[in-house]
């Protein structure tokens, strides 16, 4: 199966690792190609990007409402290998449900951060709020797969009110149906955690506005991973957040702290 992987900068750096950037539900490497990408490679990472099946210019939209999170993370892995060097995961949302699975089974992972990540366990209230605002939409997008009824869910969570309405538009027409197969699972999978003696780095990045993954949410996967907890400015996107800049230097600081042999 063809996955598009998005790419920039090089692996000149010998003893710095790639950077693999995994988008959430219904995005693609397109969202991550729009600031990020470029912004790490001018500042000598190696960034790639890949979309999942049945996202971005991958094939697999005819399947999409059959892909289950263990499609997905094969997808990660297919891209691990052709990478085929140390690499962090940076995943959004989904994405960073993949990064742990990924993190679990692949030594080829050097560390990761999860960014705006699916918490752990659901929370009711949010799932409540969610039902209260848009409930037929909620409905309609998950049990029937209706592509409409989901950006209409959703799009209250991605973009906060300082987000350009134009952009806000622009990218809403970049947006796909997601596998209702996959995102169900995210709230019956087994929660994960850091197993013992894993001393691989890991970071979580909460939006200061993301009131889809409340601050006790993000705190407690910080936990599990025993990694350090960063608040940044914006709501779930972001990596699209009219502050990306802020966002994009905090991982950076992190980045550089925790692999320093990577200094030029």
């Amino acid at each position: 199966m063809y996955l598009e992987v998005i790419s920039r900068g090089d692996v000149s750096h010998a003893h710095r690792p790639s950077l693999l950037f995994i988008h959430g539900g219904c995005h693609g490497a397109w969202c991550w190609d729009e600031f990020l990408l470029p912004w790490f490679a001018s500042r000598g990472w190696h960034a790639n990007a890949l979309s999942l099946r049945g996202h971005g210019s991958s094939d697999g939209s005819e399947g999409i409402s059959r892909w289950t999170l263990a499609d997905y993370e094969d997808d990660v892995g297919q891209v691990l290998e052709q990478i085929a060097r140390p690499t962090v995961l940076i995943g959004h949302s989904i994405g960073g449900v993949l990064a742990q699975r990924s993190w679990e089974r692949r030594s080829q992972v050097a560390g990761m951060i999860l960014c705006a990540t699916s918490p752990l366990k659901p929370d009711m209230a949010v799932i409540l709020r969610l039902l209260r605002e848009r409930p037929f939409s909620v409905l309609a997008g998950q049990v029937f797969g209706i592509a409409s009824a989901q950006m209409r869910t959703i799009e209250q969570i991605l973009f906060s009110p300082a987000f350009d309405p134009e952009k806000v538009k622009a990218y809403r027409s970049r947006l796909c149906l997601e596998s209702p197969k996959a995102m169900a699972e995210l709230f019956t999978r087994a929660p994960q955690k850091r197993s013992d003696g894993d001393h691989r780095p890991a970071l979580v990045v909460a939006g200061s506005d993301d009131w889809s993954i409340p601050r006790p949410s993000h705190e407690a996967l910080a936990e599990a991973f025993k990694a350090e907890l960063k608040v940044c400015p914006g709501a779930h996107d972001l990596m699209l957040d009219p502050q990306w800049e802020s966002n994009a230097r905090a991982m950076d600081e992190w980045l550089s702290a925790s692999f320093p042999s990577s200094q030029s």
